[in-house]
């Protein structure tokens, strides 16, 4: 999407600038609600479309719809951007091949431009990410408790309004977007999306999850109910999706397979005998693979059958609150562990990865002696992002869009924003080989 910043009705004039956001997904603030802001706000927009779905999303004029290959890309968004005299680029995630090339592109053309990532909120429910550069691994925030401490907001809590979730609203305008995937796709013939399979078996995937959402709810909470009554101290791990970004760029693992087969050895070898593996899937998960078949197999192969247990659903909270430690791979849910001081392993990049709240030591110490999470340390970790980097809202309801969009558009207009009145960030540690766990 490219739009034109230009002074807004009230308030002082900010920099002319240009912002460029490319390919909406299910995780973005809905188009058609955030260029309705803008055009309310005296800005000029032009979006990009990549597909049918980013098609549905945008009722408005001035769209461009790009048909072209990946190789062409580059050249036509940097000779688009010159006609609009881009200042700023927007993005949903920083890891997508398109918006990678679109950045390098423009940043060879304009090195200072800005760049503004959207994300799923690290505190969650009722937040967003929104980040200059990067989010995630690739987030400018520093790694060291001496970089992060002396910051004046790291002494300075900050609360929002409750929003909530709504994972059946995020189904539902999932199973729409690839549906008119589906059928504009003989519009984007080049167009490759980054799930392995095609629209109209993702919305079929949606639609069979969303069907059977209660009865699903009702095995989860009779497994946890039975896990509790056996009494036993067990570990939590935190599955991701295989399509997660977070898993393809920023892990050591492949897919949740690799990622099980290792945390399940590991385990098997080194974990107290008395003690369960607790598997939860991730709540967006809409059942293409079988996680809780591959860990019946590698429960097997292991000699741990009996200890191992799967959950597709339950209490994130009442299943951490009750584990003697959790294991994810970067997964933000592990942010609700730190936050009740639940010893914590992070096996891929990850923002939280810090010493003094994550555990450093290797998995097969892990299961034994966990490191504990630094009580100052985190909150003011906590404090730090929620000032620098959450816009106060949801992707997944009217009324959290709209938060988002009032969050969001003074930030992308310079004029006010979590980063305004703060001192520049120290350097943070460049994103790199991490040792396999």
């Amino acid at each position: 999407m490219l739009s034109t910043f230009r002074p807004g009705r009230t308030g002082p004039a900010p920099r002319p600038r240009a912002t460029t956001s490319s390919s909406k997904d299910r995780s973005a603030p809905s188009s058609a609600a955030w260029g309705a802001a803008c055009a309310g706000a005296g800005t000029g927009v032009t979006k990009v479309n990549f597909n049918g779905g980013d098609c549905y999303d945008w009722p408005f004029g001035g769209a461009r719809c790009y048909r072209g290959t990946v190789a062409a890309w580059p050249d036509f968004v940097l000779a688009l951007a010159r006609r609009q005299d881009v200042t700023d680029i927007v993005l949903i995630g920083d890891c997508r091949p398109l918006h990678i090339a679109a950045v390098e592109a423009l940043r060879a053309w304009r090195p200072e431009i800005r760049v503004h990532v959207y994300e799923e909120g690290y505190i969650r429910p009722d937040w967003v990410t929104l980040e200059d550069s990067g989010v995630n691994a690739r987030s400018p925030m520093p790694r060291r408790a001496e970089a992060i401490l002396p910051l004046p907001e790291a002494a300075m809590p900050r609360y929002g309004v409750a929003v909530g979730a709504s994972t059946v609203r995020m189904g539902i305008r999932a199973m729409f977007s690839y549906f008119a995937m589906f059928l504009l796709g003989f519009l984007f013939r080049n167009y490759e999306h980054h799930r392995p399979d095609g629209p109209l078996r993702e919305a079929g995937l949606w639609l069979r999850r969303l069907g059977g959402r209660n009865l699903r709810q009702a095995e989860a909470a009779a497994r946890e109910a039975a896990l509790y009554s056996e009494r036993k101290p067990y570990f939590l791990v935190l599955l991701q999706l295989n399509v997660d970004k977070q898993i393809v760029f920023h892990s050591p693992f492949a897919n949740m397979q690799a990622y099980l087969e290792r945390v399940c050895q590991s385990f098997a070898a080194h974990a107290p005998p008395d003690s369960l593996l607790v598997v939860k899937a991730h709540p967006l998960d809409n059942g293409r693979d079988d996680h809780e078949g591959d860990l019946a197999a590698l429960g097997q192969r292991f000699g741990i059958a009996g200890r191992v247990r799967f959950i597709d659903g339950g209490n994130l909270i009442g299943l951490l609150e009750g584990c003697r430690g959790a294991v994810t791979v970067n997964s933000t849910a592990g942010i609700s562990a730190l936050h009740r001081s639940i010893p914590l392993i992070a096996l891929g990049h990850a923002l939280f990865d810090l010493p003094g709240l994550c555990h450093q030591g290797g998995l097969d110490s892990f299961w034994t002696a966990p490191e504990p999470v630094d009580s100052r340390l985190y909150h003011g970790w906590r404090n730090m992002i929620s000032r620098r980097s959450q816009v106060n809202g949801s992707f997944y309801s009217d009324r959290g869009i709209q938060m988002v969009i009032d969050g969001s558009l003074p930030i992308l207009e310079g004029t006010a924003g979590p980063v305004r009145d703060w001192p520049p960030l120290p350097a943070a540690n460049p994103v790199g080989p991490k040792p396999a766990p």
